[in-house]
């Protein structure tokens, strides 16, 4: 494991030394210039877990006290240990639901911007698609909102962590679906809509 020393060295690769607050931080210049080190397409799933894994307190953003508690919880030393962890971490999802739901509940944090209890509709579609993969409730969900951003602007924290849920509770004829049961209301204007295209829906 690489030393306490060692890890402040490697953060001050990608500091920003140019603030006057005083703050030790990353910030998104600096973050990525880590992603590019580690050969990490931002348009993947792979930079949000690293922000993830290093306690990112804001989008792009790492201060050097969640770099130092995740580089060691990962027991990483270098940029090739960092590419395999967060690799092997993306794997785990796929046979760790509890895992990912952990991650995918923080992603929320991450687009919710400060003070407020939403996030934008419009960061949803396009972060959605990067952190659920090719689940197609979510991919329906989304030109969901595309199809009505007239009248959908924010999203909220619980029909956020309910859509996780819906995805795996709905069946690809949608029809399981009930309006009695406790899901948002929003997911019933959702279904109604999907019902209208499920042959694109059950692919």
């Amino acid at each position: 494991m690489a030393k306490g020393g060692d890890l402040q060295a490697w953060f001050i690769e990608y500091q920003d030394l140019d603030r006057t607050d005083g703050r030790v931080v990353i910030t998104p210049e600096g973050f990525e210039k880590l992603c590019d080190a580690l050969e990490f397409n931002l348009e993947k799933i792979e930079p949000m877990v690293l922000l993830w894994k290093l306690n990112g307190v804001e989008l792009g953003t790492v201060e050097f006290d969640g770099w130092e508690s995740g580089m060691r919880a990962m027991n990483v030393k270098d940029i090739k240990g960092l590419k395999a962890a967060i690799s092997s971490t993306v794997q785990d999802f796929e046979n760790d639901s509890v895992l990912f739901k952990t991650f995918y509940r923080k992603v929320f944090d991450y687009l919710r911007p400060e003070q407020q209890r939403s996030v934008s509709a419009e960061d949803a579609v396009a972060v959605l698609p990067v952190v659920t993969g090719n689940s197609w409730v979510f991919e329906k969900f989304v030109k969901y909102l595309e199809a009505n951003s007239d009248s959908i602007k924010v999203i909220s924290r619980d029909q956020w962590q309910s859509l996780l849920e819906l995805s795996k509770a709905l069946s690809p004829d949608l029809s399981n679906y009930s309006n009695e049961d406790a899901w948002p209301a929003m997911f019933d204007g959702f279904v109604d809509w999907a019902k209208n295209s499920k042959p694109e829906a059950a692919k």
